[in-house]
């Protein structure tokens, strides 16, 4: 019993999985499908190398920026160490009691005019009752003892000790610089230095890096840009202007593959051969179509089969779903909209309709070209029910081939089917398939 729950509630997690997987596949696959094809060749090239650079300028800059930030650091740490031992020496050699004096005091003052990054000084002296606060740039703390924390911590010190502080929002330098008399300590020198040149030196550093940055970055796309344009978005482009035409039933393009090439040297760039292999493939293309021309079985614009053709192809075909019982279909697309287009955009339109019907249909049905603006796709041992999901398939897509010749036009097609025990003759299925397409349209 435990078993069957436990089965159940794993199908119920794969199940649920399996959907929430799937919606958010959806939703990605449909924004990388955007970004595929509304970018182009040389987006795609620019963008990830770009982007490569940017980090890897980036990472230098961070590490230029953090090498730099700690050398400066180790600099006014020492800078402070420095001032800590001269106020303390200072201090030491006057001899001074370290209790309350106005002599301190007034030393004190001497100090921070002579020191301009030195903000606060504090002497801690050792008394009976621990160490306190003998003078001070700070008036009020004079007198003051020590928290046991901070008496713990100075106490435990044996030599000049710098940490940063933050007071008030801004950040400070304190030096801790102990006071011995022989081996007692007697008292502490706190010095307070500010950070405001550092912060200023860093800031003035940062922007010196930033532009360093935004430079290499432009000059890095400005030399990136025209070697890619050169050696491969150029060269791509040349060929999917050549593979247009040659869709358009153009065969006389040829393709440049770069510098003329000495006889006898190795071709390894890929782009160069690949466009010698286009131009070869083009040179027997043209020739293959001129051989079937001159059979008189293509259409001379749109490179589909002409009506003659469509007729013998038809009769074969009845003829073969009559003596072994197999079902025959017919796919009729017409143009409409094209009749008071110019000859070109005419041209364009029923080339593109053509090879729309020869792309989307299987490779074993043929495509003719019947009348003027009317096709026919023959579907060789397809029932009524495959005519129709073909039909439905290519309703689907024609936004594609509208939206590629970018030109108004409209696409009526009709499915007409022959089970094999109905199967006409030649005449009848002739007659049927010339018969208006507005008819049976729902």
């Amino acid at each position: 019993m435990g078993s069957n729950k436990t089965k159940r509630v794993r199908n119920w997690i794969v199940v649920f999985l399996g959907c929430l997987s799937r919606k958010i596949r959806q939703p990605i696959n449909a924004t990388t499908s955007s970004i595929y094809y509304r970018s182009s060749l040389r987006v795609k090239i620019l963008v990830p190398i770009l982007l490569a650079g940017l980090l890897a300028i980036g990472l230098v800059s961070w590490f230029a920026f953090t090498s730099l930030y700690s050398t400066i650091a180790g600099i006014y740490e020492q800078r402070a160490r420095s001032v800590a031992m001269v106020v303390s020496k200072s201090i030491q050699q006057k001899e001074y009691i370290l209790y309350y004096s106005d002599a301190i005091n007034a030393d004190i003052d001497t100090l921070l005019k002579r020191y301009d990054s030195i903000v606060g000084i504090t002497v801690i002296g050792m008394t009976g009752r621990g160490l306190q606060v003998v003078a001070s740039t700070d008036s009020s703390s004079i007198g003051l003892l020590l928290s046991e924390d901070d008496q713990y911590q100075l106490s435990a010190i044996r030599e000049v000790q710098v940490s940063p502080k933050r007071i008030a929002g801004e950040e400070y330098l304190r030096a801790d610089y102990p006071l011995f008399a022989g081996a007692d300590l007697v008292g502490v020198v706190s010095i307070d230095m500010s950070l405001s040149e550092r912060q200023q030196y860093l800031t003035k550093l940062s922007w010196q890096l930033g532009l360093a940055f935004l430079a290499g970055f432009l000059l890095l796309g400005g030399l990136l840009y025209p070697v890619l344009q050169l050696v491969i978005t150029r060269p791509i482009s040349r060929l999917a202007n050549a593979t247009r035409s040659i869709s358009e039933r153009n065969y006389d393009v040829e393709v440049s593959p770069g510098p003329a090439r000495k006889a006898g040297i190795r071709v390894h760039d890929e782009i160069a051969r690949l466009i010698s292999v286009f131009n070869l493939m083009t040179k027997v293309i043209r020739s293959r179509e001129q051989a079937l021309s001159e059979m008189v079985v293509l259409d001379e614009l749109t490179g589909a089969y002409n009506l003659s053709h469509f007729q013998r192809v038809v009769e074969q075909e009845l003829s073969k779903g009559r003596r072994y019982k197999h079902p025959t279909s017919l796919l009729l697309v017409e143009v409409r909209g094209a009749e008071h287009l110019n000859k070109r955009d005419k041209e364009r339109i029923l080339i593109g309709t053509a090879n729309f019907l020869t792309a989307k249909l299987r490779a074993v049905d043929p495509i003719f070209r019947v009348s003027d603006y009317r096709f026919a796709a023959l579907l060789p041992e397809t029932p009524s029910a495959g005519a129709r999901v073909a039909r439905d398939r290519l309703e689907r897509e024609t936004p594609d081939l509208i939206l590629l010749r970018d030109l108004s036009l409209t696409l009526l097609i009709k499915d007409v089917s022959w089970s094999e025990q109905d199967t006409p003759q030649i005449d009848d299925a002739l007659r049927q398939a010339q018969l208006p397409l507005d008819r049976d349209q729902g």
